[in-house]
């Protein structure tokens, strides 16, 4: 039986952050009480915690990822039962945060995962594979696969799609996604140490974004044509002002939001340098449709409520088409402890091609 109380980490002022008691919820119907082993920590974070980003009151707990253990079922869960190993997406609520020993989550948040998959790994997952799978089949549009073998032949299978920022953890699930969907011709950019992990996630051509001549080597690549598909997961400045170079001047271009004014993805320390809306002088072609993607709004597309998690990722995980991100794993020190190195690497952004996973302790 969960305990009434159990430990969180949250921020409780503007730059501050501790470990308090909250109360332990009982699941209602369609939800399940997750005792959480691991959480996930991303930039986001940092903007909560740094520049109050978003945050409606104090405390504010952390983590918008965790995997654990199924403690108790509500009425009509029927999916799941105590003693499933689960992943969730713990976005939903301050409450629903995965930064502590227990929280409630609705099934349609969780997936459960096969036990050849270590629950450290698992908790790299949900954000970013909810991303890659709402950027890339509806923000840029394309069908959704009626399988995910990678043996289907999509009709855009020859056009190019670029995902800008492979380093990125959100863009390695891209990339995944897209080959399990039957594309061959997934172009990403990154640093040179990425470039074969990247190939071997499914990337067909890596470039180095930090090329002087990287928007002609990608427009060679793709036979003197420009991308008619974009997905930039850094999106920052200067990534969209290189984008600018190479995109199709009647293409698609679907950003990860916020944008970040500057080339920092912590947008250089105030909210005012991160948007929801790309800004008026951005060099963008006028005729680009330009996406926003928000993972936090996938839920408002009924078929990804009712399958993404529940359904698809398991299916996935399963038939092994998709590998969780490398994990960055924090175990030394007390849990706050554990925390309080996370928020530092990613404000240093000291990670590169791993996701910061914290060990909670119970």
């Amino acid at each position: 039986m969960a305990p009434q109380t159990h430990k969180a980490v949250a921020t409780t002022a503007l730059g501050v952050f501790d470990e308090i008691d909250v109360e332990t919820d009982i699941p209602k119907a369609g939800e399940v009480l997750l005792k959480v082993e691991y959480a996930s920590m991303i930039a986001f974070d940092t903007y909560q915690t740094d520049l109050g980003y978003v945050v409606e009151q104090y405390p504010n707990i952390l983590g918008f990822n965790a995997s654990g253990i199924v403690a108790a079922v509500g009425p009509n869960v029927d999916s799941l039962k105590v003693g499933d190993r689960i992943t969730a997406f713990t976005y939903l609520s301050n409450k629903q945060r995965g930064m502590q020993r227990y929280c409630v989550q609705p099934i349609s948040v969780c997936a459960k995962i096969p036990d050849s998959l270590s629950l450290a790994a698992a908790a790299t997952i949900p954000d970013n594979f909810v991303t890659a799978y709402r950027a890339i089949f509806f923000d840029v549009g394309l069908p959704i696969p009626k399988s995910y073998t990678g043996d289907d032949t999509p009709a855009l299978v020859d056009s190019p799609i670029l995902i800008w920022g492979g380093g990125a953890t959100s863009a390695q699930y891209q990339i995944q996604v897209l080959r399990a969907a039957g594309y061959r011709r997934i172009f990403t950019t990154a640093s040179a140490s990425h470039h074969e992990y990247l190939k071997s996630l499914g990337a067909s051509d890596v470039f180095d974004y930090r090329s002087p001549t990287l928007a002609t080597e990608i427009i060679e690549a793709a036979g003197g044509k420009r991308i008619e598909r974009v997905v930039d997961c850094i999106s920052a400045e200067k990534t969209i002002t290189a984008i600018a170079e190479f995109i199709d001047p009647n293409g698609i271009l679907a950003i990860l939001l916020p944008y970040k004014r500057g080339d920092n993805v912590r947008a250089a320390g105030d909210t005012s340098a991160m948007s929801w809306e790309l800004w008026p002088e951005a060099p963008i072609p006028a005729t680009v449709a330009v996406k926003g993607v928000r993972a936090f709004k996938y839920q408002d597309f009924e078929y990804l409520k009712e399958n993404l998690l529940p359904k698809i990722l398991p299916e996935m995980l399963e038939k092994n088409v998709i590998q969780p991100n490398r994990v960055k794993l924090l175990d030394q020190g007390t849990f706050q402890e554990r925390v309080a190195v996370g928020l530092e690497l990613l404000r240093k952004n000291g990670v590169h091609g791993e996701k910061i996973i914290v060990k909670v302790e119970h």
